[in-house]
């Protein structure tokens, strides 16, 4: 059985420019237990209710278990002034397609984004928008959970495919392994407070198209400063509910090269589950991980 977790070095050699700049010294500002990066899982059953409805109220409530966690302040406020300050320019990234990321998850997030002091016409959806996201300081990265049938996984290091100096196409199949390189282009590099991952509802299969029988609702938020952390709990979530529907091991294709490459190659945080402290809060049923 093949393994995702083994990185190809193919491609690299050649890729002199980014393998250059994968070289460079990238620092993010990781939430950390010890000396492990701390991703923090909010889940709640009241989340979504009959026909998919999403309760704001609930997800309010879990942004701001999820920004406490991450930072280690105990409240929301003190929070998100602690990731953003009130002179930033703060995009908010999120995902349009398959899983798309709930309205209800960007009203909380700009709802912090403002109690941390930053005027509403400084805070902008920039999801394809590049030359919006240069003028950032501040991103909040906020991806649906979901696979990718061009890429793998299409969650964390996917969302900002389009910020690339290279058109898409360039980083499917297996070249996904250089998604990470699309975090080191001048437009985003250094940027990201947060990774919150929409987890809701998520696609454990399929994608680009959504594919309804391949979606449920897992009422979650995945919380980091380390981006490669939360990756990597989200793809163990969907390998977790991949098996539980399959009833045996059932790997993506094509394999999620690109999760352990962000961390070896291009230093963008951790991908070994032994250097990642998962804090989980809340709904435990069904929750297809451990902490």
């Amino acid at each position: 059985m093949s393994d995702w977790r083994q990185v190809t070095r193919r491609d690299f050699v050649r890729d002199s420019a980014l393998a250059a700049l994968a070289a460079g010294s990238v620092r993010f500002s990781f939430a950390a237990e010890g000396d492990k990066s701390l991703v923090a899982l909010v889940r709640d059953e009241k989340a979504i209710g009959a026909g998919n409805a999403v309760d704001a109220a609930t997800v309010k409530k879990m942004v701001e278990e999820a920004v406490k966690a991450v930072t280690g302040e105990s409240s929301a406020s003190a929070a998100w002034k602690k990731l953003i300050k009130p002179d930033d320019v703060v995009g908010l990234v999120t995902t349009t397609a398959i899983t798309p990321t709930h309205a209800e998850v960007v009203a909380a997030v700009t709802e912090g984004i403002k109690a941390a002091g930053v005027p509403a016409d400084r805070i902008q959806e920039v999801q394809r928008k590049k030359d919006a996201a240069a003028q950032c300081t501040a991103l909040i990265s906020i991806p649906g959970l979901k696979t990718h049938r061009l890429t793998g996984i299409g969650t964390v290091l996917k969302n900002y495919i389009t910020f690339g100096s290279q058109p898409a196409r360039t980083f499917h199949g297996e070249n996904n392994v250089k998604l990470g390189s699309i975090w080191l282009e001048p437009t985003v590099k250094g940027k990201t407070r947060l990774v919150l991952v929409d987890a809701l509802a998520g696609a454990y299969e399929g994608g680009p198209q959504k594919d309804p029988k391949y979606v449920w609702n897992y009422n979650g938020l995945i919380a980091s400063t380390d981006p490669v952390a939360a990756e990597t709990i989200a793809l163990k979530i969907i390998m977790a509910k991949r098996k539980a529907v399959k009833g045996e091991e059932w790997e993506i294709s094509p394999a999620p090269l690109c999760v352990a490459a962000a961390d070896k190659e291009y230093k963008l945080g951790t991908s070994d589950p032994a250097k990642i402290a998962l804090k989980a809060i809340g709904w435990e049923k069904d929750i297809l991980i451990s902490a």
